[in-house]
């Protein structure tokens, strides 16, 4: 009976130390890909980072660009204004020209026919 204790513990401290053994290779992988985990979370933390910077930076540009395009805009409006008045301004200065020349041509063929009545 004693012998067959004795054998039975032996085996069960040969199974126990097989589980230890199991147990201790279970811990390390499970250890390992913790270890992984967390470098792989840190990496996708810096990549988020980076992206959310980058997205912000381009989001603040594209506001700057697009409040640069209204500027333009609004320049190019009253570019387009103060031309139409520069042409319109180039049209009456030409238009009271022509009217100066024609009531200078008026005036003298008034001042003809004066004369040919007056030698008539």
């Amino acid at each position: 009976q004693m012998k067959k204790w004795q054998q039975e513990k032996k085996e069960i401290r040969e199974h126990l130390k097989g589980l230890r053994s199991s147990a201790k290779k279970h811990t390390d992988t499970r250890d390992r890909y913790l270890k992984t985990i967390d470098d792989k979370e840190k990496q996708y933390n810096v990549y988020l980072n980076k992206f959310l910077d980058t997205s912000n930076r381009f989001a603040n540009e594209k506001v700057k660009l697009e409040e640069l395009i209204k500027k333009s805009q609004d320049e190019s409006q009253e570019c387009e204004k103060r031309a139409v008045k520069a042409e319109l301004s180039v049209f009456q200065t030409w238009k009271e020209t022509e009217v100066w020349k024609l009531n200078g041509t008026v005036a003298k063929a008034e001042a003809n026919l004066q004369m040919l009545k007056a030698l008539s």
